[in-house]
Order: C-alpha cells, then sequence, then structure tokens
C-alpha cells in the first residue's frame, strides 16, 4: 500500500475555487486502491471544517499560525511515514514539499492554477525549486506555457488537468418551490453571479452586472439578479445598486450551503462573470461557470486574450463579452436571457471521471517510472 501527500493553501474548510480543486483531487486520489493514507498539510482554514475521509490525514496549523504549520512539517519529516508521491498545490510551499520528496526519493509534482505561476514569485527560494519539480499539472495550457517559458525547464513533463465537476449535482431535479417563493422568483429571469466579495479583488463581473440592469430591465421587466458571496466588498456593492437605483433588482445571498446554491442555479438563466480589472484572471472554466452550464444556464464572461485559450474547443459553450464596454454586456445579457436554457454537449470533458482518469494515469506512470 503507498501513502501520498498534498502540501496546499486551501482544501477542507477552505474558501473559493482553490479549495475546491484540491477537494476534487483529493477525492480523485482516493479512488486509487493502491493508496492507504493521504496526508495533507493545509496552509489554512476559513470555514468550519466539514467532515473529511478516513484515508486522510489532515495537518493544519492552530488558528492559522505559520510557525506551528512549519513546526507541523518538520515534525512530519522527522518521524512521519514513507511516502511514494508529494503534490504540491502552491509554489511558495514548493521548499516544504521538495524536503519531503528528497527525503523519501520520491516523484515531487507540481500543479499550478493561474496569474501565481506566470512569472517568477517574490520568494527567489521558491523559484529555484521550481526546477527541481519532476511533473506539472496545471489547469490550463496558458499558464503551462508561461511557467515553462521562466523556469526554462528541459525535460516538460506535463498534464492538463482543467477543473471539473460532478454532473449528478446539477443534471435533472425539481425545482424547490419553496426557495422560490421565499426569494419571489416565480417568473424571473434570473442572472446569477457566485464569488469571493473581496476589497482587493474587485470588478470580476458583478459590478459589471450591477451597471446593466436599468437598461436590461426596459427589455425583461421580470429580470433579477442573484449575488452569492461573502466577503469585505459585499456593503459597497449594495451601495452601488441602491445608488444606480436597481437594489430592488439584486439580492445579496451571502455565503450558501451546496444544496442551496445548487437549487438557485436550476432556475437560473445567465450565469454573469465578465470581470474588467485587469488582472482578473480570465479563465473561462473556473467552477462557477462549469457548474451554471451543467444546470443548463447561459454564461456569460470575459472575452480572452491569449490564443492558446481561444483554440480550445470548449470555448462554445460560453458567451464572451468585452467586459469593458457597457454596451455590449447589455446586448449579451439581453440576448442570452431571450435564449432557450440547454445542455452542451462539450461539458461531459470536463466531467469528475475524466479528471479521475487522468489522476490515475499520473499515478501509475510516476509510480513505475
Amino acid at each position: 500500500m503507498k501513502n501520498v501527500s498534498l502540501f496546499v493553501t486551501d482544501c477542507y474548510g477552505g474558501r473559493g475555487g482553490i479549495a475546491q480543486y484540491n477537494r476534487n483531487l483529493v477525492d480523485a486520489l482516493l479512488t486509487i486502491k493502491e493508496i492507504s493514507e493521504i496526508t495533507i498539510f493545509q496552509r489554512k482554514v476559513v470555514y468550519k471544517l466539514e467532515k473529511f475521509p478516513k484515508k486522510v490525514n489532515l495537518i493544519n496549523s492552530i488558528k492559522n499560525s505559520k510557525f506551528y504549520f512549519i513546526f507541523k512539517i518538520f515534525n512530519f519529516l522527522l518521524f512521519g511515514k514513507k511516502q511514494e508521491i508529494v503534490f504540491c498545490c502552491h509554489i511558495h510551499l514548493l521548499p516544504f514539499a521538495w524536503i519531503l520528496s528528497l527525503k523519501n526519493n520520491c516523484p515531487l509534482v507540481l500543479l499550478i492554477f493561474g496569474e501565481e505561476a506566470w512569472n517568477p514569485s517574490k520568494y527567489m527560494v521558491s523559484n529555484y525549486f521550481c526546477k527541481k519539480i519532476d511533473h506539472l499539472c496545471s489547469i490550463r495550457h496558458f499558464t503551462a506555457k508561461k511557467f515553462f517559458d521562466w523556469t526554462k525547464i528541459k525535460n516538460k513533463k506535463y498534464t492538463y488537468l482543467p477543473n471539473c465537476i460532478e454532473p449528478k449535482k446539477y443534471l435533472g431535479g425539481i425545482q424547490n418551490k419553496k426557495l422560490i417563493k421565499k426569494y419571489k422568483l416565480k417568473n424571473k429571469k434570473i442572472i446569477i453571479s457566485c464569488a469571493r466579495l473581496d476589497k482587493e479583488d474587485k470588478f470580476k463581473g458583478i459590478d459589471e452586472t450591477i451597471q446593466s440592469l436599468n437598461e436590461i430591465e426596459k427589455s425583461f421587466p421580470n429580470v433579477f439578479y442573484i449575488i452569492i458571496g461573502d466577503g469585505d466588498d459585499k456593503k459597497r456593492l449594495e451601495d452601488k445598486a441602491k445608488f444606480l437605483k436597481v437594489d430592488h433588482l439584486c439580492l445579496f445571498l451571502g455565503k450558501l450551503d451546496e444544496k442551496t446554491k445548487n437549487d438557485l442555479y436550476k432556475i437560473g438563466h445567465v450565469m454573469a462573470m465578465p470581470g474588467s480589472r485587469k488582472t482578473f484572471d480570465r479563465y473561462p472554466f473556473r467552477f462557477v461557470n462549469l457548474e451554471g452550464l451543467a444546470s443548463r444556464m447561459h454564461v456569460l464572461c470575459s472575452e480572452l486574450i491569449y490564443k492558446l485559450d481561444r483554440r480550445d474547443e470548449n470555448i462554445k459553450m460560453v458567451t464572451q463579452v468585452n467586459p469593458n464596454n457597457q454596451k455590449q454586456i447589455i446586448k449579451k445579457l439581453n440576448y442570452l436571457l431571450n435564449k432557450e436554457k440547454k445542455l452542451s454537449p462539450l461539458l461531459k470533458n470536463f466531467y469528475f471521471k475524466n479528471f479521475r482518469k487522468k489522476i490515475e494515469d499520473l499515478y501509475c506512470n510516476l509510480i513505475n517510472q
């Protein structure tokens, strides 16, 4: 039986897409019968820890203390079980992951997501260990290309590992009539955005959608906009809706449990994430977009900039818009609200079973190399 380790920033009790991705990675590894234990070194916990599988040995710090987290890592280095593979899910954690892989003479796999890997980080030691990895996994080809460009790694061992969803959670099912009644959503044309509402992470599509509501209401008097997510920028967005006199068309619901969120998706018509911030990562297959598509919603997102992204045939699933062109956002939203909801056959490329198969193949290759 084999043991594997993961170094992560977020996972269980985590917040946002990276935490969800890491949980999917753990779930995929758990399906491999040869793995007896997965040790997770988790840097921070945001929410109350949910129940996690028995095979998972979760090592996290008390009150998110960096010192105590490092202490626990070195304690494991001295007394922990032998590891067969070490996965590192953030560049800044690479020095610790490399030491563990060196001690166990086992492969080191780095997983990268977006901007954090496009250029050298501010930590020279992390940049150095980027060149020591045995394999790279990335959710998009563009990010992998940028990473290989600056690290100048010669033996490029790489797996494309995009986000994934479990379709059973979203497909089918009866609309939640209690939810419709509670929020007075009957016969509404519903636009949804779901994101962290953080001051340091503004203009990811919510501002842009709020600004369009006055015009959209002229064509669709029954339009209604639901914003899911929490954070310290929520108050500013609520005030903006009031200032623009569209607060009667908006509902800020904060953080929701998965069932309620999925029930809302089933009655939603458009998932709107047309972020205009210069540093906004325009990755079209973020979890909320895939979840929206799985719920038969249309997805409006920022137009892609990079050629490698535009070549992907799966782009046909989403509608792109210039996020800095308010007239175009209004036009596209009106167009999508008028379209019948349907499920794209391309979505199957992002099902969990395909993600799991890639992880199983990667595991076999690394163990047998």
